[in-house]
């Protein structure tokens, strides 16, 4: 099992991208994906979480943090 600081996640955007990696919505078949109500789109444009985290295929990289994010 997985284990998550939810510390590093950002709660305004979507979980299941920033634990499980970019390809989260591709493997589940997301209804979300593409739609204006997806919560995951800025973290698959730029890699990034609000926080400032790197988000990988593989899920969030606590050691990677970007200073400064700025939303989409």
């Amino acid at each position: 099992m997985k284990k998550i600081d939810t510390s590093i996640l950002s709660t305004d955007e979507c979980w299941g991208v920033q634990i499980n990696g970019l390809g989260h919505c591709r493997r589940i078949n997301c209804k979300w994906q593409g739609l204006t109500a997806c919560e995951g789109k800025n973290i698959i444009l730029t890699g990034y979480n609000s926080k400032g985290y790197k988000v990988g295929e593989s899920g969030i990289e606590k050691k990677s943090r970007k200073e400064s994010v700025s939303k989409i």
